[in-house]
């Protein structure tokens, strides 16, 4: 996908800087912290209720992290 995408963005005729957003994007994703890394994150600053909140198991990739504050 990595570089499948880029390259399809600037064959089906989108502009170069698409592919190159596109580039950055999955950049971005390999430096991505795992959502456990983010949880324990998390709870080592002091949060408490931490938790992966996902709306639909279709949407997983849109999940969020929820947490109190403690205090």
């Amino acid at each position: 996908m990595r570089g499948v995408v880029p390259l399809v963005a600037r064959v089906t005729g989108a502009s170069t800087a698409s592919a190159k957003l596109w580039r950055y994007h999955w950049d971005t994703i390999e430096a991505c912290v795992p959502p456990s890394g983010v949880i324990d994150t998390l709870q080592s600053a002091g949060f408490k209720c931490v938790r992966r909140h996902i709306e639909s198991r279709a949407l997983s990739a849109l999940a969020e992290c929820q947490a109190v504050k403690a205090g």
